[in-house]
């Protein structure tokens, strides 16, 4: 048995597609099984699990101890988790994760060790400030450190993430694999064209409004977009931010916010032309792979980007996806034709799904089960 152990991690979209589905996948390779164990929050725990178990119906899921400044302390119980189900490794998510299983290894309770890393983690914490503690946002640093060095093997979700490891942290060798953020299991893309009025031109953000979203700048350009262009129109897909309320108060009838289930994301993203994913150029955009690219592709959109987002900037440009702009203003958009819509679903089709990366997650779980 292999287990997948997640530390803190409560039920989302993003938890559902890139760990739910991950061993739901797995468990269809042929291999040994997969067994999700998650450590989460007491806060709602039966809430909590009862989602997750929906999900995944032979998921662990367990309290964690109380606060993230005594996560350490987790690590009794994954060891005694370990003695119990006799994994031969653990795939862990993120370097908390990791760190835990390490300890478990160490004892000799686990033979191998995967670090899932989904982004720049000690990078994040320092550029956004996801905790209001300085002696823990300082020790994520060594913590990822440790993780990137001494795990069996990897999960990069872009290369530019493992460019960052070598740089960073004095990763060497070729232990790694890479599987950018695919699209959910549950994913529908309606068919059909979109249709709006001749001459709209209709743009969609779907996403959170936290930080490395980069509203501020994303409102400025987006203001003078629509200053230019009568026929241009904006979709938030979000909960509201002061951003997003000044964007909807200045352009009256052409800035639309939703707050929408999931299943009803995909259709209203279809009606658009043009899909919004403009970040900072902080290190954790520069190897993140945000799902949203996926999702815009697979509804026919093309998408507005800026060069140095993870791998996903030089796709854009290298096989026509969609507008790279570096800062100021956005070029002219034209409506999207049904020819670049297709092209679109193409590539999702061809380079985001998580059947395009059997080989890669072959290699990870052949190491995981001491192969």
């Amino acid at each position: 048995m292999i287990v997948y152990l997640t530390y803190n991690d409560q039920p989302s979209g993003v938890y559902w597609s890139q760990v739910t589905d991950v061993v739901a996948h797995l468990n269809t390779l042929g291999g040994p099984s997969v067994r999700l164990v998650a450590l989460v929050s007491g806060r709602g725990f039966r809430a909590t699990r009862r989602a997750i178990r929906a999900r995944c119906p032979g998921a662990i899921v367990l309290p964690m101890v109380p606060t993230m400044r005594r996560w350490r302390a987790n690590a009794a119980t994954v060891a005694l988790l370990c003695r119990v189900l006799r994994p031969t490794g653990i795939l862990c998510r993120g370097p908390f994760a990791t760190w835990m299983a390490l300890r478990a290894r160490e004892r000799g309770l686990v033979r191998r060790v995967a670090f899932d890393g989904r982004g720049a983690y000690a990078a994040e914490w320092e550029e956004y400030r996801l905790v209001d503690d300085d002696r823990l946002v300082a020790s994520v640093r060594e913590v990822e450190g440790r993780a990137v060095r001494e795990s069996d093997i990897r999960l990069a979700v872009s290369h530019a993430l493992v460019a960052h490891w070598r740089e960073r942290y004095g990763y060497v060798g070729d232990d790694h694999v890479v599987v950018p953020c695919t699209l959910a299991a549950d994913w529908r893309t309606p068919t059909g064209e979109a249709t709006h009025a001749a001459g709209t031109v209709r743009l969609v953000y779907s996403g959170s409004s936290a930080g490395w979203q980069s509203f501020g700048t994303l409102q400025r350009m987006l203001a003078r977009w629509l200053e230019e262009r009568p026929g241009g129109q904006v979709l938030f897909l979000s909960r509201s931010s002061p951003d997003i309320h000044a964007l909807v108060e200045r352009f009256p009838g052409r800035v639309e916010v939703k707050w929408l289930d999931h299943a009803e994301v995909a259709r209203a993203m279809a009606g658009c032309d043009y899909g919004i994913m403009v970040r900072e150029r902080t290190i954790t955009n520069q190897v993140a792979s945000p799902t949203k690219f996926a999702e815009y592709l697979a509804c026919g959109l093309r998408v507005i980007t800026n060069p140095g987002l993870g791998d996903l900037s030089a796709a854009v440009a290298e096989h026509d996806l969609g507008v790279l702009v570096d800062g100021g203003d956005l070029p002219d958009l034209p409506p999207v034709t049904a020819a670049q819509r297709a092209h679109s679903r193409r590539y999702v089709e061809a380079h985001f799904t998580k059947q395009v990366y059997n080989a890669a997650y072959g290699r990870l779980m052949a190491v995981l089960a001491g192969r």
